[in-house]
């Protein structure tokens, strides 16, 4: 994340910045160096609560998660279609919506953990989904499950 505040009086310049450090400062660590404030991004996605998560999905969608990760956070949705043009999941956001919703209705993550991947849908406000993406912060995490549920998951690869 880069914020960046323009056109700012130099008598507010500090004060608006110290207060946007200290804003992100209560909801995730920073530290100060030579270069200024580094934010330090945390995931409430560890590997361990991801392989649940990918346990809880069908095959399919698992298919479509292992691609977004391989395109380190990003899968199109020409990609996620495959050659025959039939791949991609349908439904794949209530899917799995309701899976972190099961998820923490079982105590596997705290209620109010952020869905890992987002639909993308196009600018001209038609609402078709372009793509799914993942923060870069998951991304690891997941990958990292992936792996350890390799067995389980193989075959969820989109067509």
């Amino acid at each position: 994340m880069r914020i960046v505040i323009e056109d700012v009086p130099d008598q507010l310049g500090g004060e608006i910045a110290l207060g946007i450090v200290e804003l992100v400062a209560r909801h995730t660590p920073v530290t100060h160096g030579s270069q200024g404030i580094t934010v330090h991004m945390q995931c409430d996605w560890t590997p361990e609560r991801a392989a649940h998560l990918l346990r809880d999905l069908p095959l399919r969608a698992i298919g479509v998660v292992r691609h977004v990760v391989e395109g380190s956070g990003w899968a199109d949705v020409e990609t996620l279609r495959g050659q025959d043009g039939d791949g991609l999941w349908k439904g794949f956001t209530t899917t799995l919506t309701s899976a972190v919703a099961r998820g923490a209705r079982r105590g596997l993550w705290p209620s109010g953990i952020r869905i890992p991947l987002t639909p993308t849908t196009h600018p001209d406000g038609d609402r078709r989904i372009r793509g799914y993406a993942m923060p870069c912060e998951a991304v690891t995490v997941f990958a990292r499950a992936l792996e350890s549920t390799e067995p389980t998951t193989a075959r969820g690869d989109v067509p």
